[in-house]
C-alpha cells in the first residue's frame, strides 16, 4: 500500500508546476488579448495616431497594478534582485512565494500518508520505518526530474507559452534541483541504515544497483556543490563541462539502479532524456537557421564575422553576416556565439543583439544612415563638440537638432548583426588578443550564432518609454530605438516620447555608437538621449592626428556629462507627470538593461512608485540569468 501511496503522491509534483504553468500561460493569453483590444487606433482628421478609447476594465486594472506592487516587481526582501549575495541573487517576491510553496509541498508529500505493516517478516519495525521513508522520497526525487531537465533548457516550449524570462525558469531549475538532491541524500540515508541494521552495509557497495545508486547521489551533490552563483561567474566554461559530465552520470546511474523494476522507474528517466535529446537537436537546428544557406547557382554561403576591438572604450564590435538570409531580426533578442575552429570550439555565450544594419535597400530606404535630403545627396550639418562639466545641467540630445525627415528600417533579405562585446575572460578574452594583434585593429573570425532566443517587449503599446543602460547594456535598449522608428513610419506604435539615458564608463564608446547606430535617433523630436561617461574626461589614444577633423565631424552636438544619472529622480519626475496629465498621460514603460546595481536601484523605485498609487506604470528589465 505505501508503494502506491507513493506512486500517486509524486504525481502531486506535476500538479504543482502545471498549475503554476497554466497560471503564466493563461495570463499571457488574457494580457496578449486585452492588449490588442486596446491598442486599436484611429487617426484624427490630420492624420496623427490616438490611442482608441476602449480600455481596459477598473477590475482588471486594479488587480494588475496590485500584482505589480507587491509581487512582481519587488524583490522578495531587501532591495537586492541582480546584485549578488554570498547565497547568490535573490529572486523577485513571486518566484520566492512559488519556490517556498514548492518546498512545503514537498516536505508535506514526504511526510503524509504512510502505511507502515509491523507484520513483516523481512523489516524490523525500525526498518520498515526507513524503508517507506527510502520509498517516498526515491519516487518523488525520479518525479522531479523530468519538470527539472525542462526548465534547464534553452529551448524549453514553456519558455515561448508563458513568455517568461529564462531568468525566472532558471530560478525554478535551482531549487527543483536542491529538492531531487535532497531526496537522493535522504533516499540514499535510509537505505544505507537497513543495510547497517542489517551488518550488510560493505557487502551492498558490491551490488551494481547499490553503488550505481549511490554514484548518483553522489553525482547530484556535487552538482549542487559546482552550481554555487560565485563558482559560475568565475569558472563557467568549468562549470559547464562539469554540469553535462555529472547530469550525464546521474542518468546513467538511476536507469542501473532502477533497472531490477522493469519500465516503473524508466517512465520518469526516458523523458529527461526525450527532453535533453530535443534541447540539443533544436540547438543544432538553429545553427544551421542561423548560418547555412545552399544556393544552387553560387554554391553553400556560410556565416562571416568581423571583429573590431576599440581600445578607448574597451569593447569589442562584433559585426556578423549570417549565412542564411532567412533570420529576421528584432528587438529582445539574444544569440549564442561559437568560434567554432578554435580548439575550444563548444564554448558559446549568450550576447544581445545590439543592432543591424540592412545590406540589400530599396531604392529610398537606408539604414543607420544620415538623413537625405531630397536630391538624395546627404546633407552636412554644422559640427560642435561639448563636454560639460559635473555640475551642468542636462539638455536633451535631439532638442538641439532642426527637425529631419523620419526615417524607416525596411525589411531587407540580408542583415548585419552588431553585437557589443566587452573582454572579460575565455573566448572573449582571446578574440581581443587577436584584434590587438592586427594592424588595423580588426579579424575575420569564424564564428557560429545559434539563436535567436528571447522575448520582446511590449514597449510600443506605451506612450512613454525610459530607457536606462549601462555599459554594453545599450544593446539591450537600443534595438527598441530602431524598432521605434520602424513603427512610427507605419503608424503602428502608441510611444509618444521616448527617453534614453546611457551611462558608460569610457566617453570613446558613447562617441563610437553616436556616430554610427544612435545616429539614426539623435534628431528625432520623440527622442531625447542623454550620455554619462563615469570616467575621467580622455582623449582617444588610438586617433592619428590626421583622422581628427574625421572623428569631430562625426559626432554634431554630442554632450557628454561626466557624472552618474540620477535614476531615482529621472524615474520619479516621468511617471508623476504622466501619472499628473490623467489619462491624456497614457502608460509608462521603464526598461533597465546594465549593472546590477543600476537595475536594483530603477525596480526600487518602481517598487515604490507603485505603492504609492500610481498604476500607469510598468517595469521591464533585460537580462540573462544563469
Amino acid at each position: 500500500m505505501a508503494s502506491d501511496i507513493s506512486w500517486q503522491l509524486s504525481w502531486v509534483i506535476y500538479g504543482f508546476w502545471g498549475g503554476i504553468l497554466l497560471v503564466g500561460i493563461a495570463r499571457r493569453l488574457i494580457h496578449s488579448l486585452l492588449s490588442t483590444r486596446r491598442a486599436e487606433l484611429g487617426r484624427d482628421l490630420e492624420g496623427r495616431q490616438r490611442r482608441s478609447e476602449r480600455s481596459s476594465s477598473p477590475l482588471y486594472g486594479g488587480v494588475q497594478h496590485w500584482i505589480r506592487a507587491n509581487l512582481t516587481t519587488p524583490a522578495a526582501f531587501g532591495s537586492k534582485h541582480q546584485r549578488r549575495s554570498w547565497f547568490g541573487t535573490i529572486p523577485t517576491r513571486i518566484e520566492a512565494i512559488v519556490v517556498t510553496a514548492f518546498y512545503l509541498l514537498v516536505a508535506t508529500l514526504c511526510c503524509v500518508s504512510y502505511d507502515v505493516s509491523w507484520s513483516s517478516t523481512h523489516y524490523t519495525q525500525a526498518n520498515e520505518r526507513w524503508r517507506t521513508i527510502a520509498d517516498r522520497t526515491g519516487k518523488i526525487c525520479y518525479a522531479t526530474l523530468p519538470i527539472l531537465w525542462i526548465f534547464a533548457g534553452r529551448n524549453n516550449i514553456f519558455l515561448w507559452l508563458t513568455g517568461w524570462s529564462f531568468s525566472t525558469f532558471n530560478v525554478f531549475h535551482r531549487h527543483i534541483a536542491r529538492v531531487a538532491t535532497i531526496l537522493a541524500i535522504l533516499h540514499s540515508v535510509a537505505f544505507s541504515a537497513i543495510e547497517a541494521n542489517k551488518g550488510h552495509l560493505a557487502q551492498s557497495w558490491k551490488e551494481r544497483f547499490w553503488y550505481m545508486g549511490g554514484m548518483a547521489t553522489i553525482s547530484l551533490s556535487l552538482l549542487l556543490g559546482f552550481s554555487s552563483s560565485l563558482f559560475r561567474k568565475r569558472c563557467y566554461e568549468v562549470f559547464l563541462l562539469i554540469h553535462i559530465a555529472l547530469s550525464v552520470v546521474a542518468i546513467v546511474g538511476l536507469f542501473h539502479h532502477t533497472e531490477m523494476f522493469a519500465n516503473k522507474f524508466n517512465d520518469y528517466l526516458w523523458p529527461v532524456v526525450a527532453v535533453w535529446v530535443f534541447d540539443r537537436s533544436a540547438r543544432v537546428v538553429r545553427l544551421v537557421y542561423c548560418n547555412f544557406h545552399l544556393s544552387f547557382s553560387g554554391g553553400p554561403v556560410v556565416t562571416k564575422t568581423t571583429a573590431t576591438y576599440l581600445q578607448d572604450a574597451n569593447v569589442i564590435r562584433l559585426e556578423v553576416i549570417p549565412g542564411s538570409n532567412l533570420l529576421k531580426p528584432g528587438p529582445g533578442q539574444h544569440y549564442f556565439i561559437y568560434q567554432p575552429a578554435k580548439w575550444k570550439g563548444w564554448e558559446n555565450h549568450p550576447f544581445t543583439l545590439g543592432a543591424w544594419h540592412g545590406l540589400k535597400q530599396h531604392d529610398n530606404a537606408a539604414i543607420m544612415s544620415c538623413s537625405t535630403s531630397d536630391d538624395n545627396t546627404v546633407r552636412k550639418k554644422d559640427v560642435e563638440i561639448q563636454v560639460l562639466p559635473v555640475n551642468s545641467p542636462m539638455t536633451p540630445i535631439g532638442a538641439n537638432f532642426p527637425s529631419q525627415r523620419r526615417k524607416s528600417i525596411t525589411q531587407v533579405s540580408e542583415y548585419k548583426l552588431v553585437f557589443f562585446v566587452r573582454p572579460y575572460s575565455s573566448w572573449t578574452m582571446r578574440l581581443k588578443e587577436e584584434c590587438l594583434k592586427s594592424l588595423s585593429g580588426s579579424v575575420k573570425a569564424t564564428t557560429l550564432i545559434e539563436g535567436p532566443y528571447g522575448e520582446r517587449s511590449p514597449l510600443h503599446q506605451f506612450e512613454t518609454v525610459v530607457l536606462i543602460v549601462g555599459g554594453t547594456g545599450l544593446s539591450g535598449a537600443l534595438p527598441y530605438l530602431l524598432d521605434h522608428v520602424n513603427r512610427s513610419a507605419s503608424g503602428q506604435t502608441q510611444t509618444r516620447h521616448i527617453t534614453l539615458i546611457w551611462c558608460a564608463k569610457q566617453a570613446a564608446m558613447i562617441r563610437d555608437v553616436a556616430a554610427r547606430e544612435l545616429q539614426l535617433v539623435l534628431d528625432r523630436e520623440d527622442v531625447n538621449v542623454y550620455f554619462h561617461a563615469t570616467s575621467q574626461y580622455e582623449i582617444p589614444i588610438a586617433m592619428e592626428a590626421s583622422n581628427i577633423e574625421k572623428w569631430v565631424h562625426a559626432y554634431p552636438q554630442l554632450m557628454i556629462s561626466y557624472r552618474r544619472p540620477d535614476i531615482r529622480r529621472t524615474i520619479r519626475s516621468v511617471v508623476e507627470n504622466a501619472h499628473a496629465a490623467g489619462s491624456a498621460g497614457g502608460k509608462v514603460a521603464i526598461m533597465t538593461c546594465g549593472p546590477a546595481a543600476m537595475a536594483d536601484e530603477a525596480r526600487s523605485v518602481i517598487h515604490q512608485v507603485l505603492k504609492g498609487g500610481m498604476n500607469n506604470v510598468e517595469y521591464f528589465e533585460e537580462t540573462f540569468g544563469w
